[in-house]
């Protein structure tokens, strides 16, 4: 069809997409010509930079929270390292859970959600421990159900994170042991550390008392004990 212009301005036999790119300018639209029936329900951005306007949009436009599960985040050059969060669980009641050559948890844990899965985890624990009977008292560090940070397989050597030995100097008195460590768990999952005890023969491992629990005001003390663990940006 021949395109026609009649005297009014109107073009007749101008087909869709009849027009070359870039033809029509915003000048040549009047104000309020486009309506929102004629706009597109979605606006399809792949591929695109989307430059906002200074203050064009409000705290009160925002979600209060950033759903991130499943997510990877890049954070800018020069950001690894920096502390992201800090979780501290403390326990200063006593338990006496560990009895025995087995691993048993001292009831002492902390759990973190890693914000990105290349941030490392840098754990922070220490334990007053005091035995009864046995001489290898020993701790492990556990990643949920796997122990992390503990010695190589040696034959039927047990393998754990540190040990002490129960002399007759601490007969009276609890002993502080510490653990530290970084570990990389590689998730965007909440992570549970914890740290587990084991004796020997059948001996009692006692967390935050004396072996003995005498009753005195000048030693035997109630002691406290923490684990914190701190995500670190990869």
């Amino acid at each position: 069809m021949a395109i026609e212009i009649n005297g009014s301005g109107t073009i007749i036999g101008l087909t869709t997409g009849g027009l070359p790119d870039g033809s029509i300018a915003t000048d040549d639209i009047a104000n309020n010509a486009v309506t929102a029936g004629k706009l597109a329900t979605t606006l399809d951005l792949s591929g695109k930079t989307v430059t906002l306007a200074d203050g064009s949009v409000t705290a009160g436009q925002l979600a209060t929270t950033l759903d991130l599960s499943g997510k990877t985040v890049t954070l800018p050059s020069g950001t690894g390292g920096k502390i992201l969060q800090v979780v501290q669980t403390e326990k200063t009641d006593v338990s006496s859970a560990v009895t025995g050559t087995a691993w048993t948890d001292f009831g002492l844990s902390v759990d973190i959600t890693p914000s990105s899965i290349s941030s490392q985890i840098l754990i922070l624990c220490k334990l007053q421990l005091s035995a009864t009977g046995g001489y290898d008292v020993k701790q492990r560090l556990m990643r949920n159900s796997t122990p992390i940070f503990i010695g190589d397989a040696d034959g039927s050597r047990p393998r754990a994170t540190s040990s002490y030995i129960v002399t007759y100097h601490s007969g009276y008195s609890s002993v502080p042991v510490s653990i530290s460590y970084l570990d990389s768990p590689g998730t965007t999952s909440q992570v549970t550390y914890k740290v587990q005890g084991s004796n020997y023969t059948t001996g009692t491992v006692w967390l935050n008392r004396g072996p003995n629990d005498t009753n005195a005001t000048d030693y035997e003390s109630r002691t406290a004990s923490s684990i914190i663990v701190m995500e670190v940006a990869g």
